[in-house]
């Protein structure tokens, strides 16, 4: 079985703070309306979280660009490269289950800060995955692949 740990966590915050900020944490409860206390939290459609795997990362080191982690627009950051895992597949991290949506394939805002990240991450930015049921994930908790699609 594959398995992994959560790097680092992200959510954006609501209008009462600093509407669209992207704050790192420890850990955060999530359903499928999203995680608890985000800005996009309970918006009446299901929110989809990006996790995002190590390997991104290392692509972008190699092709030598200096990025901040959470440049990707991550919600999970894990050090397990996940990225073959198509949409069905189940992964367990922490107390909680997600469901594979399928890659998250949004590039558009990556020519800002490079114009090639684009095409170098191509295939590689990340899942969308979207929680089964309520439950609480934090960093340095394990990630498992339960089901492969």
């Amino acid at each position: 079985m594959t398995s992994g740990k959560v790097l680092s966590l992200y959510m954006t915050m609501p209008d009462m703070m600093r509407s669209g900020h992207r704050m790192k944490c420890d850990d955060f409860d999530c359903d499928s309306s999203g995680i608890v206390g985000s800005r996009d939290y309970d918006t009446g459609t299901d929110q989809l979280l990006v996790l995002v795997s190590k390997k991104s990362y290392d692509i972008i080191e190699e092709a030598e660009l200096v990025l901040e982690k959470g440049v990707l627009m991550e919600n999970i950051y894990v050090d397990i490269d996940l990225n073959h895992l198509k949409e069905g597949s189940i992964i367990e991290i922490g107390e909680t289950l997600f469901e594979v949506k399928g890659p998250c394939e949004d590039y558009r805002y990556l020519y800002a800060f490079a114009p090639e990240l684009p095409e170098l991450i191509k295939g590689q930015r990340g899942l969308f995955v979207s929680p089964v049921e309520y439950g609480g994930i934090a960093v340095g908790n394990e990630v498992k692949v339960i089901k492969e699609a």
